[in-house]
């Protein structure tokens, strides 16, 4: 009968093992065996001690024999854990399929065919083994993260939270077989399952859980048809789409869109690393074979080798919506981190800036209004107490006008310290970027940080303001930034969001299951506000527009985006065509986290659409963000009107004219005509009326019209019969009544 010989450190050894503690036995191949020991002084070393530091010590013990297992399966189990760890095995005729620096992938010369389990494992060893070595391998099973392998030396590992485990081998003796022939690679996509359900540690079923069956594959070699990239490279990874793919339907750049309730669980992760040029489109000749590994919560493909890969075509866009002297063009764009320093690791280099303000000229097309996201303050990441950061605006601004684009003007409300989320130091904030020649920021007292945006008599009472900056529902979050412009005498608030960050939530991955979306309650307490605050505005005056743009951390078809909307607003974004539906990419998936949401009295007027530049492209190809801006145009044109002399030019904006308002005492709106006072409000500007204040909702005047020495374009919609005498009658009285006159024409 075979028997093995263990020398086992039971103590640390102190300079060079002199006193260390050693076992030394001898041990059946199948069953333990009491074997007889002795205590060694230095003096006096036997054979059986062989190997002990001089000076050691020995001591008799029971000892367990290794369980050789018939297969690695038998080791994997059917579950996420083996229901051996702890115990010491003997596997053998397995076969090197893949080797990294702490260790090397084993998986089973013949399968066993149990499609629950996985025919390969990992094993922790410095040992120098080849990809197609047979070996026979002894050692104890772990549970373990293969991060553990990463922690540099002085580093404390931290156990991830939320991360599956990986069952490996440690402490193992390697004996060389000879060479093989690897095992035949399995193509994964066959049989992935669409999603994720409620997994639960109790459930095991890789046939409808695409946790479990990445489970059943762990370690295995599995094989990629003709992959088709469908996103950047990031963080060393792609995610790709088998080129046989017979799935859901593709969007326009052949990925897919995240859909409510799944996962796209279907789309392959590989790893490529860091230098590999990828983007959407893209696609391989050949299939790519690897081995299945786990870390940072996901499971990968890790290939040997990856072929060439061929370029798919795709070009960034240019919008095709461009500037109209009758329509207000406003754009939404997260700038990624962009501040006004550009000396240090993750600040703005000066490339970015460049690439950012020639996206808006080219691209966007100089919008009127451009709300930004991700704006930090002055100094970036610098952490020393500054809060301000318009040096940061005006740098993007200036940049803008020197490489030929219109002299933005700049308005923000800069944070508390450290009270709006994001880098620490770096405060990030929404802000705006407009155009003077284009709009009017109406000139009011800018609100403070801390103080919230309210409507008085329908418009703004400070502007810009931030909204509701105190609740609870906006600690360490970006605080929502109000804004009213005015345009062609149409007056309307912008309001730019970036709502709380998914960060948190559990990994589809993870050991949670099933995952939670942690971050969505306060997501929806957001919306809730912004919800109500939309509410209150259009109360106070039922013809004020909304334009409600920036990052929503939240997807189109979400709850909490559908709690803004309400029944209020369109998301314009949820009615876009939906092979063009995003504007953000995250593992594997098109998703839409910047929307667009508008009141619904202009729905008629607008255009919309996102505008792929950055999210699926590498910097290599001009990315300069994450995210892809998103565009609305509103249509403000109005029919053509007969000339007659101008008006006073210090008359208000449209929104504070009182529609039923008399134009005098002599001519007054006829009876009916009330039904169309919003349409009458919309085709009369700043330009053809004198002042008329009015209440919170425009129901009363609160003074008289003063009296104008010319007039121009003056003639509304009015409802009444359109017939040529009632049509010459009205413009005769209004135009006697804009000239002072006191006599009225037949």
């Amino acid at each position: 009968m075979k028997k093995y010989k263990l020398s086992i450190l039971l103590a640390s050894a102190v300079l060079g093992g002199v006193g260390a503690t050693y076992l030394s036995a001898e041990v059946n191949e199948v069953s333990a065996a009491e074997v007889k020991t002795e205590v060694v002084t230095p003096a006096t070393t036997t054979d059986k001690n062989e190997g002990i530091p001089a000076g050691a010590t020995t001591s008799a013990a029971q000892v367990t024999a290794p369980k050789e297992v018939k297969n690695i399966g038998e080791v994997q189990g059917e579950s996420h854990e083996s229901p051996l760890v702890g115990k010491e095995v003997v596997i053998n005729n397995v076969v090197v399929t893949k080797t990294d620096k702490t260790g090397f992938y084993v998986q089973d010369k013949v399968s066993d065919n149990n499609p629950k389990t996985s025919d390969a494992v990992y094993v922790a060893s410095e040992e120098k083994v080849e990809s197609g070595d047979l070996l026979k391998v002894q050692g104890t099973v772990k549970e373990g993260y293969m991060e553990e392998y990463s922690v540099r030396p002085g580093q404390t590992f931290k156990k991830p939270a939320g991360s599956l485990t990986v069952t490996q081998i440690i402490n193992a003796t390697i004996t060389k077989l000879g060479k093989a022939d690897l095992p035949k690679a399995l193509n994964i996509s066959e049989k992935m399952p669409k999603d994720i359900v409620d997994n639960t540690p109790t459930k095991y079923n890789p046939e409808t859980e695409a946790l479990d069956y990445w489970e059943s594959l762990e370690g295995m070699r599995v094989e990629v048809t003709k992959p088709k990239v469908t996103g950047p490279q990031y963080k060393g990874d792609i995610y790709v789409l088998p080129g046989d793919y017979k799935g859901q339907k593709l969007n326009n750049i052949g990925g897919v869109n995240l859909r409510p309730g799944v996962q796209n669980t279907e789309v392959l992760p590989i790893t490529v690393g860091n230098k590999f040029v990828a983007k959407a489109k893209d696609y391989f000749n050949e299939n790519i074979t690897g081995v299945v590994t786990y870390k940072n919560k996901t499971y990968k493909i890790d290939p040997s080798s990856v072929p060439a890969i061929q370029d798919g075509g795709l070009k960034r866009e240019v919008s095709k919506i461009y500037p109209s002297e009758d329509k207000l063009t406003i754009a939404s764009y997260n700038i990624e981190n962009f501040s006004a320093n550009n000396n240090g690791h993750d600040e703005t280099p000066e490339e970015k800036v460049d690439k950012i303000a020639n996206s808006f000229i080219k691209e966007v097309h100089s919008p009127d209004i451009i709300t930004l996201i991700e704006v930090q303050d002055n100094n970036g990441g610098v952490n020393d107490g500054t809060v301000d950061g318009v040096k940061s605006g005006e740098k993007l601004a200036q940049r803008i006008k020197s490489l030929g684009g219109p002299d933005y003007k700049y308005t923000e409300i800069a944070p508390v310290d450290g009270k709006d989320g994001g880098k620490p130091g770096a405060n990030i904030r929404v802000a705006y970027l407009y155009n003077p020649k284009r709009v009017t920021l109406i000139g009011k007292e800018k609100g403070g940080s801390e103080e919230a945006a309210r409507f008085v008599n329908g418009h703004l009472e400070k502007n810009p303001a931030r909204i509701d900056p105190k609740s609870v529902h906006f600690e360490k979050v970006r605080k929502s930034l109000a804004a009213e412009f005015e345009f062609k005498g149409e007056r309307i608030v912008v309001i730019a969001n970036h709502l709380k960050s998914k960060l948190g939530d559990d990994a589809i991955y993870g050991s949670n299951q099933p995952s939670v979306e942690n971050t969505k309650a306060k997501r929806i307490e957001e919306a809730k506000i912004l919800n109500a605050f939309i509410k209150e505005g259009l109360r106070q005056n039922p013809n004020l527009k909304f334009v409600l743009t920036g990052d929503f951390n939240d997807f189109e078809f979400s709850d909490s985006v559908k709690t803004i909307v309400g029944n209020e607003l369109v998301n314009l974004m949820a009615e876009h065509e939906q092979g063009d539906r995003y504007s953000y990419f995250y593992r594997g998936s098109n998703q839409s986290l910047d929307n667009i949401l508008i009141s619904k009295n202009i729905k008629d007027k607008v255009v919309f659409s996102p505008v792929h530049i950055n999210a699926s492209f590498m910097e290599e190809h001009g990315r300069a963000s994450d995210h892809d801006p998103v565009v609305v145009q509103i249509d403000f044109s109005k029919p053509a009107a007969p000339e007659s002399p101008g008006l006073n030019p210090t008359t208000p904006a449209l929104s504070e004219i009182n529609p039923t308002t008399p134009l005098s005492p002599e001519v007054k709106p006829e009876q009916g005509s009330t039904s169309n006072k919003e349409d009458k409000k919309d085709n009369l500007t700043s330009q053809d009326l004198g002042e008329v204040a009015t209440d919170a909702n425009n129901d009363a005047p609160k003074s008289k019209t003063k009296e104008v020495t010319s007039a121009k374009n003056v003639l509304p919609k009015t409802g009444l019969d359109t017939s040529s005498s009632l049509v010459f009658a009205g413009i005769s009285a209004m135009m006697a009544f804009f000239l002072g006159r006191k006599k009225r024409n037949n």
